[in-house]
């Protein structure tokens, strides 16, 4: 089990955020892996909706990485506080 800190916390969400649409080498592959389970309705429309949601990427990430609760909706809501950051400064940049 990984020790829970403030880095090991802040790192979840930032990777949740960079599942979802941040880092861009890995969209391709995510787009690929749901494409995958397109004939099941059910399944094709939970990936689309945990991997394309910041929050949903990072609660996801926290339950696996730190099978915690509370830990993972902690992470879940830094991961919504790194995407609203990252849309206001590529806001403020255009």
């Amino acid at each position: 089990m990984i020790d829970i800190n403030i880095y090991s916390i802040l790192g979840t969400a930032v990777l949740g955020n960079m599942i979802a649409y941040w880092y861009s080498p890995i969209q391709t592959a995510k787009v690929r892996l749901i494409l995958l389970f397109k004939r099941r309705r059910f399944i094709h429309g939970l990936l689309d909706e945990v991997l394309n949601c910041s929050k949903c990427s990072s609660f996801m990430l926290g339950i696996i990485v730190f099978w915690d609760l509370p830990i993972a909706a902690l992470v879940a809501l830094l991961g919504f506080i790194i995407n609203f950051i990252i849309d206001f400064i590529n806001e403020w940049y255009e």
